[in-house]
């Protein structure tokens, strides 16, 4: 039978996973790189130490397996989207690759959008313009580095390199290339008009050939199985956009199942056959499967607000997640009068609004506190939730991957707000998992994405919503909107 081999690459964070071909795990391993913060908004990483980091994390899931490159069918990839690893015409990273968090060209952004690009790109690219995406930075590197940008032979996203560095054949893989306000969604191609509006007409001779998700990009060198464990010759497959990965690990084949994840971003994805007309700038892409699109909507406002809470106040100690669920178990059965804004790495209802809480008096202990942060992450998440509704109203139920979907209080409290029953995804490597299954479909074990979701059914827990928990919910989350709406105003009117 053999293994399959999915790569799932974050931010720093590098975890391999080795699969069967029905989905089973056999193992996962994981290298947690270092990230670079050379002046105030940068976020990259030495695209050396990424491909050594890659290499090590192969080996040691071979290793912790006992499974040697042999075994290994295919391999393939889920990757952050965004930023930028460019390489010159010999295959070197003309500089540090560029990660998604990055901020650098945030008042190029907003100079952008005042000139009005965005709407002159929308139309095309049907992307927002955010300040990592590859065509803000090829600008900024045009006006702040110019001699690398000069150098630049092909434009890739994280998962592109590494698959480059692997079989020495550049590509771009279409899920991720998709966002990267390069490529026209209608056109399904880059665009040289969108290229022409960003200022970086050069860019249309500096792309790579597109790539779909399962098609085979090449196979492992000998140079490349040499330092990564691989076998050469070994099937590598184009992978996805990891906002994909979580649909597709979640069985999302069609507009009726809206996939949400819950982690450091908080990730709403709905799969369409055709791109639905909006008054809101959505994000779309192509997903995975032919004639079909994703559209989603995210921001850095979800379980990363916990995670800070649980380190600065208690001591960064797991265990007490624990008592954070009984806490907000005893606490929702009585109405919450805190109101916790979940914003403390961003915001996803005005520029820059601070993160904080709101309501507290003298009577408030730990556990108050605990539930209303709890709470706000949930309507923080039903702001990008209503919204994907709306524009879809056929959504039946929701399919949730991430942290918090192992606290099971949480996960009711989730369902109660949405009235919309949730099913909880248990799978604890969605990235890895999407990926594998993408070199499985590659390699012929399903004739297609669509039979292999079939095949390998994910495990599903239900929440069903309590209307009257709902109503007690959806009136705190009309408080929650004043107040972050107000604060806005008061923001804006500073500025």
């Amino acid at each position: 039978m053999g293994y399959f081999l999915g790569v799932d690459i974050g931010g720093t964070l590098i975890k391999a996973g080795l699969y069967r071909p029905d989905g089973e795990e056999i193992a996962v391993a994981q290298c947690d790189g270092e990230a670079l913060s050379l002046q105030p908004g940068f976020s990259e990483r030495e695209m050396e130490a990424l491909w050594r980091d890659f290499c090590s994390t192969i080996r040691q899931v071979l290793d912790l397996a006992a499974v040697s490159g042999e075994q290994v069918r295919g391999v393939s990839f889920s990757s952050h989207g965004k930023g930028l690893y460019a390489i010159d015409a010999q295959g070197k990273p003309v500089r540090n690759g560029i990660v998604s968090s990055d901020t650098r060209a945030s008042a190029m952004v907003a100079d952008l959008q005042q000139q009005g690009v965005e709407e002159c790109t929308y139309p095309r690219s049907l992307q927002p313009i955010w300040s990592s995406h590859p065509a803000v930075l090829l600008r900024w590197l045009k006006q702040h580095e110019p001699a690398e940008y000069d150098a630049i032979d092909a434009v890739l996203m994280a998962h592109d390199y590494l698959r480059f560095r692997l079989t020495g054949e550049a590509a771009a893989e279409v899920t991720n290339i998709s966002g990267s306000n390069l490529f026209n969604q209608q056109l399904a191609d880059y665009d040289p008009r969108l290229m022409a509006a960003f200022g970086i007409e050069e860019v249309a001779d500096k792309t790579a050939p597109l790539l779909g998700s399962a098609e085979l990009a090449g196979q492992v060198t000998a140079s490349a199985a040499a330092q990564c464990g691989l076998s050469a010759g070994t099937a590598v497959y184009g992978g996805l956009f990891d906002v994909v990965g979580a649909a597709l690990c979640s069985g999302v084949v069609d507009d009726r199942i809206l996939s949400t994840v819950a982690g450091t971003w908080s990730i709403a994805t709905c799969v369409t056959e055709s791109v639905i007309p909006s008054a809101h700038p959505f994000a779309w892409g192509r997903y995975c499967m032919a004639d079909r699109y994703f559209v989603h909507e995210g921001s850095p406002t979800s379980a990363g607000n916990l995670a800070w809470f649980l380190r600065q106040f208690c001591g960064n100690d797991p265990q007490r997640y624990g008592q954070f669920n009984h806490w907000v178990a005893e606490r929702s059965v009585r109405p919450s009068d805190i109101v916790f804004l979940p914003y403390l790495y961003g915001s996803n209802l005005g520029s820059n609004l601070p993160g904080g809480l709101i309501g507290l008096g003298g009577h408030h202990d730990m556990a108050d506190v605990v539930h209303a942060i709890y709470q706000g992450i949930v309507f923080s998440h039903l702001i990008h939730q209503d919204r994907m509704v709306a524009l879809n109203p056929r959504v039946e139920r929701i399919r949730m991957t991430g942290g918090p979907t192992q606290s099971a209080i949480w996960m009711q409290m989730f369902a109660n707000a949405g009235n919309v029953p949730l099913e909880v995804v248990e799978v604890k490597q969605s990235g890895c998992r999407a990926a594998a299954l993408c070199a499985a479909v590659g390699a012929g074990e399903y004739a297609s994405f669509t039979e292999a979701v079939q095949v390998v059914q994910p495990k599903l827990h239900t929440y069903f919503p309590d209307a009257a928990a709902h109503r007690r919910l959806r009136e705190r989350f009309a408080e929650y909107l004043a107040i972050a709406q107000a604060l806005n105003e008061v923001k804006n009117a500073h500025h």
